[in-house]
């Protein structure tokens, strides 16, 4: 199912890491607003096609993998929130509220798990694609295949 936002693909730029964004509209570079310099970017007509990743149009590679597009501070937050009320609550011997607001933190996590979608990520140079069709062949991250395949040397545009 896809998601209703706009097709915006995130990547670091080879040369002063500074994060690009660019929408899904085939070009054959992007510029970098931070050092100015061209990045080649390669876009397959499956992208615009089938709404699906298959490759990375930052590095040219293939290994990719699907995470739910929530951050990752707000996250740990939230749960340090929790933890920080039950505490309280304990400490003023108030067991019932203290178990309440970890209920609480948990369903607010819930919750948001359940709002927000999924966005694609190359295991090799991280670049993040959001509001594409979910490929089935991508599967959720696995450790293993980022330390085979995380940081390769891109097969352009080097």
């Amino acid at each position: 199912m896809k998601d209703f936002m706009p097709e915006i693909i995130q990547f670091k730029c080879r040369s002063c890491d500074a994060e690009i964004s660019t929408s899904a509209e085939p070009k054959p570079s992007v510029r970098c607003h931070a050092c100015g310099k061209e990045q080649e970017v390669r876009f397959p007509r499956s992208l615009k096609t089938s709404q699906q990743v298959a490759a990375c149009i930052a590095c040219g590679h293939d290994e990719l993998y699907i995470q739910k597009d929530f951050n990752r501070h707000v996250g740990v937050a939230i749960v340090i929130a929790g933890i920080v009320f039950s505490t309280y609550f304990f400490n003023h011997r108030q067991p019932l509220y203290a178990m309440a607001s970890l209920v609480v933190t948990a369903m607010i996590d819930l919750m948001i798990y359940s709002l927000v979608g999924f966005v694609t990520v190359c295991y090799s140079c991280h670049a993040v694609y959001r509001g594409f069709e979910r490929n089935p062949e991508h599967e959720a991250f696995d450790l293993k295949k980022l330390e085979k395949y995380g940081g390769r040397t891109p097969r352009f545009g080097a």
